[in-house]
């Protein structure tokens, strides 16, 4: 799944960068480089990609704390 269309970040991505740096969003943005292009996935209502940065954060929480 698209999180940033920008930087071609995808949903893995948000995965593994949270697995390595725990929950701290400027960490994994940092790591993935999502939202440095237009900045429209780190809002929750961004249409351009199939889950936002925010979405993406607790999604990757949930998958993490299943495993």
């Amino acid at each position: 799944m698209m999180v940033c269309i920008c930087q071609n970040v995808m949903f893995d991505e948000i995965v593994e960068a949270m697995r390595e740096l725990g929950n701290d969003p400027e960490a994994i943005r940092k790591y993935t480089d999502a939202g440095r292009g237009c900045s429209e996935c780190l809002k929750s209502g961004c249409s351009d990609v199939d889950l936002p940065f925010p979405d993406a954060l607790k999604a990757a929480e949930t998958v993490l704390n299943r495993s």
